[in-house]
């Protein structure tokens, strides 16, 4: 079963359209004596919006809010070796800055042991401020950029750090603005200057005040790190070579072919000025059928969920800022059986959208959806999955046999890289993941029947590549 997008009713004419959809498949095997009966089922959420509404930097905010962006851009000392990649990062970074909408608030931060703002310029024992985009402001950060002189060593929790104290110099606090960070490093966190600890510590700190998207380059990045900081910050990860080419591809439905770097930059400095849509939350109401295992967003990017509110019966998941997109939860229940249900529809979970916040403007929302089982003996409804279901579930393997491979190239046993690798391409192909593919052809040469030869040198780069990849995930439809 399918639960059908339904649409806000009535949306004003400078509203999007926001649909919610539940699909699973409600029949279940009655479960034998001790053992759990597992329901899944797909929520997606779109937004759509009004006709003539763009998504560049020209894009009207109407009454939405305000954007803020703090660019975080290693300068530490490997970024001189080799030359071409300090170059690589501030042409970037200057296409990034060149991005920002008009009135919108910016400013540049040189990441360091200890990071420096490079504009606008603080004044000693000042509030940190940020400027208002406009052709001047834009040009003068591209020019202090280029002047600023590289030094030092690692420390990527300060420079979040440093975004949130600038966030929070923004007027009123920077309740009423988007707040994206844009992070592009060549290195990893040191630890003579900041361990893993104080790292995780400070993305903790940040995780709610801002969003941010994390790019490595070069070879030294640490993709660990990386995919710390953007699954509890609401970002993706990107990697890219010594001359930036073309990195991993971007979420599936970005506009175009991936680009280099300066485009990649570019990009996501646009869609995050973009996403103006703020508020939106995912309530789960729990019956006493069901008890909730899981719930995470498993497309255009997986990244766990945290409940912000949570009572035995409720528990509300906030959102990151909407733009033009789809985004689909995957929801783990186990449904509890009693003989006087056999023969009915019951109701597990109900699924509801809301927007929390006052002063925001009026957006309706679409009506709530449940997830419901049906006891079924009749083995040929109770095997049957839901595609949409399937599809994530195969990308989890997909992942978890990715995973198990890198593990064993590392520990030497290629016969067991071998085996998952092999499984994780098969996957690959049954899930229709070519970006995923393109990847692991990089490993593997792949031969008849699904098996698959290991390559006879593996970069470092082409593994943490795909492992980035794995972050993203393709949709069923």
């Amino acid at each position: 079963m399918a639960g059908e997008g339904t649409p806000a009713a009535h949306p004003g004419p400078a509203e999007p359209t926001v649909f919610l959809e539940v699909s699973q498949v409600p029949e279940l095997p009655v479960p034998e004596p001790g053992h759990e009966a597992r329901m899944y089922a797909v929520v997606t959420v779109t937004v759509r919006r009004p006709a003539g509404r763009g998504s560049g930097p020209a894009a009207p905010q109407g009454r939405g809010p305000r954007h803020a962006v703090v660019f975080l851009i290693d300068h530490s000392s490997s970024m001189v070796s080799p030359p071409t990649r300090l170059a690589a990062a501030r042409n970037a970074a200057a296409a990034a800055v060149q991005a920002v909408p008009d009135g919108a608030y910016f400013a540049v931060v040189a990441g360091r042991d200890r990071p420096g703002t490079v504009y606008p310029k603080q004044e000693p024992g000042g509030r940190r401020t940020l400027a208002v985009a406009g052709d001047a402001t834009r040009r003068a950060a591209v020019d202090a950029l280029r002047a600023c002189h590289p030094g030092g060593g690692t420390a990527i929790g300060s420079w979040l750090g440093r975004a949130g104290e600038l966030f929070a110099g923004l007027p009123g606090g920077g309740a009423d603005f988007v707040r994206h960070a844009l992070l592009l490093t060549d290195g990893r966190n040191e630890p003579g200057y900041e361990s893993r600890e104080e790292l995780t510590a400070r993305i903790a700190d940040c995780a709610g005040q801002f969003t941010c998207d994390a790019i490595g380059i070069g070879d030294g990045w640490d993709t660990d790190e990386l995919l710390l900081i953007t699954s509890a910050l609401n970002g993706t990860a990107h990697a890219f070579e010594e001359t930036g080419p073309a990195g991993p591809p971007g979420p599936p439905g970005a506009a175009g072919p991936p680009g280099p770097l300066p485009g990649r930059l570019r990009d996501l400095t646009r869609q995050a000025a973009a996403r103006d849509l703020t508020g939106l939350r995912l309530r789960l109401y729990r019956s006493d059928n069901a008890e909730l295992r899981s719930f995470g967003q498993v497309h255009p990017t997986r990244r766990p969920l945290r409940p912000v509110e949570e009572t035995e019966y409720l528990r509300e998941y906030a959102t990151e800022p909407w733009g033009d997109e789809t985004r689909s939860y995957l929801l783990s229940l186990s449904a509890r059986h009693t003989a006087e249900a056999e023969g009915t529809e019951l109701m597990l979970t109900e699924v509801e959208l809301v927007r929390d916040g006052a002063g925001r403007p009026p957006v309706g929302l679409p009506p709530s959806r449940p997830v419901v089982v049906r006891w079924s003996g009749d083995h040929g409804l109770y095997s049957r999955v839901h595609p949409d279901v399937g599809h994530f579930l195969h990308q989890e393997d997909l992942v978890r046999c990715f995973e198990e491979g890198c593990a064993a190239l590392r520990a030497g046993d290629t016969g067991a890289a071998r085996r998952s690798l092999g499984r994780a391409w098969q996957l690959a192909v049954e899930v229709g993941d070519d970006a995923m593919r393109e990847h692991l052809e990089k490993l593997v040469e792949p031969g008849a029947g699904g098996e698959v030869e290991l390559h006879a040198r593996i970069r470092r780069f082409d593994i943490e590549t795909a492992r980035i990849r794995t972050s993203y995930t393709t949709s069923h439809r």
